[in-house]
């Protein structure tokens, strides 16, 4: 019987101890939203974005991996996953840094000075770049941080 009894007690404290973890993660949810130009098209993780006016919620819930980008535009929508690597050096103005491939070009990071956040996105596998190539030409988009 003492043993049913000290059973029960171990699971209400252990269910306690993850009700208390997961109330933690979610307080220490992130989310910032800012709006930017693309005077051209860019590809960002998957998505192909054309020229124009957007804005964006990148969100992270702590304790998860990665940030998610919701990016809305005049007639296009996308959500962005970074998993990859995720910085604290946010030196400068907040940027969306592209490196231009003639009239398009590639996302590579999100740089958000107001949040401490750099996020960084890898070129596609089929973006490799070749041994002999011309030197890529990076651009920084200004990014308008929302006010809260």
């Amino acid at each position: 019987m003492k043993t049913n009894q000290s059973l029960r007690l171990v699971k209400v404290a252990m269910f306690a101890l993850v009700t208390a973890c997961m109330g933690a993660s979610l307080a220490n949810a992130q989310t910032v939203a800012g709006k930017f130009d693309l005077p051209f098209e860019v590809r960002w993780g998957q998505a192909v974005l054309p020229a124009g006016n957007y804005s964006f919620t990148l969100s992270s819930t702590a304790g998860m991996p990665g940030y998610t980008v919701m990016v809305r535009g005049e007639n296009r929508t996308a959500s962005i996953i970074a998993s990859t690597i995720i910085g604290d050096n946010a030196a400068g103005k907040s940027a969306l840094i592209v490196e231009r491939h003639g009239e398009k070009g590639t996302v590579r990071s999100l740089r958000l000075a107001e949040a401490g956040l750099v996020v960084y996105y890898p070129a596609a596998k089929a973006e490799r770049p070749v041994l002999a190539q011309a030197p890529a030409l990076v651009q920084q988009l200004p990014i308008l941080m929302a006010s809260r």
